[in-house]
């Protein structure tokens, strides 16, 4: 009875999807963009740049999370509209 139990039971691993993190490979290209990307996660745009956009939209795939901070890991689609909705007109991504 209880091994019928015990199979009926989610574990956890089977319950919660698995996160898929972000390479920064793009990102740490740019000079300054992952500290941009850290301050924008905080409302400051400032420091964002065309530049540092671009590498945001290459970094795949579209539905990863970064980690900004140790406490604080985002969708990358909340950086892609950040940048869609801030970063002076330039080039499209």
């Amino acid at each position: 009875m209880l091994v019928l139990i015990s199979a009926v039971i989610p574990r956890p691993s089977e319950a919660a999807p698995q996160i898929k993190y972000c390479s920064t490979e793009r990102i740490d290209r740019v000079p300054g963009c992952f500290n941009a990307l850290r301050l924008a996660s905080d409302r400051d745009y400032r420091s964002l740049t065309v530049e540092c956009c671009r590498a945001v939209y290459a970094t795949l795939p579209d539905t990863c999370f970064l980690t900004v901070y140790p406490d604080r890991v985002l969708p990358i689609s909340v950086f892609r509209v950040i940048c869609t909705n801030t970063v002076p007109a330039g080039p499209t991504f």
